[in-house]
């Protein structure tokens, strides 16, 4: 795999062409000299999580609230295209304190410069059994969850979880979300969560959480860990359809 990409340095950023989410506008509300987040994946684009952090302060909702108005008007002007507006950044967004407020603001904003745009976010799911967290995400249009592990224990070397939630008290929380879309990154080579164990169980769970629709997808930038290796869309493709005809759930496969 190539080398992980830099970090965002800045609290607008792109629009990013996703194969998932269309021209993306990103909303960065994390610091930009190093990552924050409450997971470890060997996958990540940004690599690993650092265990300290640097000195650089965390932005506050009305700083925040002020960037994002100025570069939303910019590109307004600008007539850029957007599909959707996403929170998402250098970590795990929901770990921001002002996460409601900064919700309430930014779709204020996007009626008035984007009114069809769609407001997400992307999240980890280790924070939702925080009720302030689920308050914001309650707020969104779209809530995308990341569900890549279909136990303790795959979700520990593959995710590597970095706070206290268990895998069980995530579970229920993603049950209890409703309207959600799972977003499930599969891998091989030095980590592998495509075992026919592993799929069967995912499939039995992901129908337990019963989310509007699922997303199955693989790498295709730069990760933490050395040898992991894209999975064939064939074999994505043969996940997904095993798990609509399981469960009637909708899956997109991107590859």
């Amino acid at each position: 795999m190539p080398q992980t990409i830099p970090l965002q340095d800045a609290t607008v950023y792109g629009p990013i062409r996703s194969r998932r989410l269309g021209a993306s506008l990103g909303i960065n509300i994390l610091p930009v000299s190093h990552k924050v987040c409450s997971s470890n994946c060997v996958y990540c684009q940004y690599g690993w999580t650092p265990s300290t952090p640097s000195n650089e302060r965390l932005k506050r909702a009305p700083v925040l609230l002020e960037e994002i108005a100025d570069a939303f008007e910019r590109h307004a002007l600008e007539g850029t295209a957007v599909d959707c507006i996403t929170l998402a950044g250098n970590g795990e967004p929901t770990l921001h304190p002002d996460l409601f407020v900064l919700t309430i603001g930014i779709k204020q904003l996007r009626d008035r410069y984007f009114p069809n745009a769609h407001v997400g976010i992307l999240t980890d799911a280790t924070q939702i059994t925080r009720p302030q967290v689920r308050r914001a995400l309650e707020l969104l249009d779209v809530r995308y969850m990341k569900f890549d592990a279909a136990d303790e224990a795959t979700w520990r070397r593959i995710n590597g979880p970095l706070g206290s939630t268990s895998f069980q008290e995530m579970l229920q929380a993603l049950r209890s979300v409703p309207d959600i879309i799972l977003q499930s990154m599969f891998i091989q080579g030095s980590y592998d969560n495509t075992d026919e164990s592993h799929v069967r169980t995912w499939i039995e769970v992901v129908g337990s959480i019963t989310p509007r629709s699922v997303q199955v997808y693989t790498v295709d930038r730069g990760t933490a860990a050395e040898g992991i290796q894209e999975v064939p869309r064939e074999k994505l493709q043969a996940i997904a359809d095993r798990l609509t005809a399981a469960t009637a759930i909708p899956a997109d496969v991107f590859d």
